[in-house]
């Protein structure tokens, strides 16, 4: 997601991995709300610009709908349908990656589809159904804190989170309730929320914010926002989110602790210089103490799924064979399949797992392949394998999380994305790679459907008793 390669009409695929991995300042920006589909248009496209002149990752952020506003009369935004419709624009005409918040965890599928980023507002950082609907598109999630909750209570936020599956997190500070309508920005939180291994963000204009001292809106200082955004750039934050508009004192919302467009370029440019003088090794240094390592959460999170699976669906090509095809003759298609996958198959079958083959092409062997292995639930020629996912949850009475999916093409990225947990095979292309909760060290026809069993019976504790009956 690099600015200079996002132009006007390019909305290029939002790349969660390659921000989170870089050692640069990204921002999160755009007017708090969406007040007309112009406005945020052309607030997009001034964005656009300073990111590609300044070469630093920028999401635009607009609301559809500000559900959490202080008075019952306050202007809340178009809503759900023609908001998403708005942001879908602003990505298609600027190459954008979009944000925006949820309040209910309907909402989410349906934003899903649409928005790079789910935000998840500081008043609801605790609401579990909301949190698990978001992790559950698949999306980046970016969990706002509570103003209420310490950097340590994020743990358990950000568990509801990887428990579906997802941990494409972001983390952000907004300031803390200090007693009535005032708020204290502590850079601390910055430090300890880095711990848990996520990127963390500073909202430097929520920050900045008087909650309720407006007469029936919440007022603020934007003089207060750059040197809260330097200060969190130098504490280490990785991303600074700014609400921005043309002329804030005219605002629908959040006016007062705004930040003023034509400021913005000078400020980010200011924030990038501070940024390469903080050490990268600044987050990797800290002592970690009784806080849950990103790693630990990952490896618990797997194994809570693992334990959960009832049936596999394996792809064919690329996964149970290399990938090679020969054709010989009129009729014959040879494909190559590894004597252990099929055992370990076997043996998954015999330890009381489903197991389905699901392919895009059809092909004799393949069903050959099944009955020598015992698998009835066999899809060949089948592009879409989202019906095939359905289908077959119902009829064995099954939950989507009680499934794991194992292929090696962006064609099955939608099944891995409804499953309960997917994997893919070294060989699968990068964007495979990053839909995929689990990369299989063996490659495809070589071992990947084996590592893949053994993975889910060791989870399950049926992994040495299967042995065990092999050598009664």
């Amino acid at each position: 997601m690099n600015a200079s390669s996002t132009g006007s009409g390019s909305a290029a695929e939002f790349d969660y991995w390659r921000l989170r991995n870089s050692q640069e300042l990204f921002l999160i920006m755009g007017p708090c709300v969406i007040e007309s589909e112009q406005l945020v248009l052309d607030v997009a496209a001034e964005l656009a610009g300073i990111c590609r002149a300044t070469g630093i990752p920028l999401l635009f952020k607009s609301s559809f709908d500000k559900a959490n506003r202080t008075s019952v009369q306050s202007f809340r935004g178009p809503g759900l349908k023609r908001g998403l419709e708005i942001l879908a624009s602003v990505k298609e005409k600027t190459g954008l990656p979009i944000v925006s918040d949820i309040h209910t965890p309907d909402q989410a599928p349906v934003a899903g589809e649409v928005l790079d980023v789910i935000q998840i507002p500081a008043f609801l950082s605790r609401q579990t159904d909301l949190l698990v609907a978001a992790g559950r598109t698949g999306r980046t999630v970016n969990i706002k804190k509570g103003q209420f909750q310490s950097p340590e209570d994020m743990d358990h936020t950000i568990k509801k989170v990887l428990s579906t599956g997802n941990d494409n997190i972001f983390l952000t500070e907004r300031g803390a309730s200090f007693g009535y309508g005032d708020l204290v920005a502590d850079m601390r939180s910055i430090v300890r929320m880095k711990r848990f291994g996520f990127p963390v963000i500073f909202d430097a204009t929520h920050s900045a914010q008087f909650p309720g001292r407006g007469n029936g809106c919440s007022s603020g200082d934007r003089s207060l926002i750059a040197p809260l955004a330097r200060a969190a750039v130098a504490a280490g934050a990785d991303g600074i989110f700014m609400e921005v508009h043309p002329d804030p004192d005219r605002a629908f919302c959040d006016g007062p602790n705004s930040l003023i467009l034509k400021d913005v370029e000078a400020l980010v440019l200011n924030l990038a210089e501070i940024k390469r003088l903080v050490p990268s090794s600044d987050s990797a240094a800290i002592d970690h103490g009784t806080f849950p390592t990103h790693e630990t959460m990952i490896e618990e999170r797997m194994a809570a799924r693992l334990k959960k699976i009832r049936l596999i669906i394996f792809d064919v090509d690329g996964v149970l064979t290399d990938g090679s095809i020969i054709f010989g003759g009129t009729d014959l298609e040879i494909k190559s399949f590894n004597v252990r996958d099929g055992h370990g198959i076997k043996i998954a079958m015999r330890c009381g797992l489903e197991v389905a083959l699901v392919t895009g092409r059809t092909s004799e062997v393949v069903s050959r392949r099944a009955e020598d292995l015992g698998i009835s639930l066999v899809y060949q020629g089948i592009w879409d394998k989202r019906p095939v996912l359905v289908e077959l949850v119902r009829e064995l009475k099954l939950e989507a999380e009680e499934v794991a999916v194992i292929g090696d093409d962006v064609v099955d990225i939608p099944l891995m994305r409804r499953a309960g947990i997917g994997f893919t095979v070294p060989e699968a292309p990068e964007e495979v790679h990053r839909a995929a909760d689990y990369v299989t060290r063996h490659s495809g026809g070589r071992g990947a459907a084996r590592e893949m069993v053994e993975m889910i019976l060791k989870a399950q504790g049926k992994w040495d008793g299967a042995l065990a009956r092999y050598y009664e």
